[in-house]
């Protein structure tokens, strides 16, 4: 089921997503979602984390740009 999301929601879902860029080149690493998966409270084995990477990686260039990160949270 796809979601739209209000200005309120997209930029709460911004800021995470800005937080957990730590080198701020707007993308996520493997790395940084391991560490939001953590902050949320849900912590992933290795297979976990390289599959969740691998679904929001679209393009596969190995890391999670807002336009996947986004559309991720849109079908969740």
């Amino acid at each position: 089921m796809d979601n739209t999301f209000t200005d309120i929601e997209l930029s709460a879902i911004r800021k995470i997503f800005d937080q957990f860029d730590k080198d701020i080149n707007n993308s996520i690493e493997k790395g940084e979602l391991s560490t939001l998966c953590i902050a949320l409270n849900n912590p992933l084995g290795p297979a976990e984390l390289h599959d969740a990477f691998r679904t929001m990686d679209i393009d596969k260039n190995g890391c999670i740009s807002w336009v996947e990160f986004i559309k991720y949270w849109e079908t969740v």
